[in-house]
């Protein structure tokens, strides 16, 4: 097994998708420690909602390229956790939509925070530029992996 602690000479052999997953394991592990009601992808759910107030189960599950059951499934264990708000659309009263509690919002804060802040420490050895750079290319690296995926 590949050990990704051990230098600079494994680089050229590992795939970057192993070091995406290595970085989601202690990604999940940070929030496990520190957020225990959160996973990674309710934080990602709940950051969506946040910036898109009054989105449908539908349209989230059209941005995450997931099924509208499984929205469904984590929307409710996040409203069980007081998380997310389903109400009604006012000029559609038929149509539910989504919005973050306060709660929520205090967690997103303070997540987003954090996160700023190990981006920041991340990047201080790099120019503005270089930055950039990365994440454009780990934007553009999700992006051929969405399209590779579904249309393999």
């Amino acid at each position: 097994m590949m050990d990704l602690n051990s230098g600079d000479e494994t680089i050229p052999f590992a795939p970057v998708a192993l070091y995406i997953d290595y970085i989601s394991i202690q990604y999940t592990k940070y929030l496990k420690d520190n957020y225990p009601d959160i996973t990674p992808r309710d934080f990602t759910y709940l950051s969506i909602i946040h910036h898109n107030p009054g989105l449908t189960q539908r349209e989230l599950s059209e941005i995450l390229f997931v099924s509208e059951a499984n929205v469904a499934q984590i929307i409710k264990r996040l409203e069980k956790n007081e998380l997310v708000h389903r109400g009604t659309d006012e000029n559609n009263k038929s149509k539910k939509i989504l919005n973050v509690t306060d709660k929520a919002k205090l967690i997103i804060s303070s997540l987003l925070k954090e996160m700023y802040e190990f981006d920041s420490k991340f990047f201080e050895d790099y120019s503005d530029e270089e930055a950039e750079k990365f994440k454009k290319m780990i934007h553009a690296y999700y992006e051929w992996a969405n399209l590779f995926v579904n249309f393999k």
